[in-house]
């Protein structure tokens, strides 16, 4: 799923959610803020990820 920047994601280039490829990071392995997807988005990952996990 790709996300293009916004004044609303701010975002500072082209993104992508790559739902199929779901993986455990750790918190302290993120260190910097990229931007916010905001409730739209993030409402299609999670459909897209319950599609994929079957849940």
């Amino acid at each position: 799923m790709y996300i293009e920047p916004d004044g609303e994601n701010r975002l500072s280039a082209p993104s992508a959610a790559q739902c199929q490829h779901v993986r455990s990071v750790s918190v302290a392995r993120l260190t910097t803020k990229r931007g916010n997807v905001g409730p739209m988005t993030l409402a299609e990952v999670r459909e897209v990820l319950g599609l994929l996990l079957e849940l």
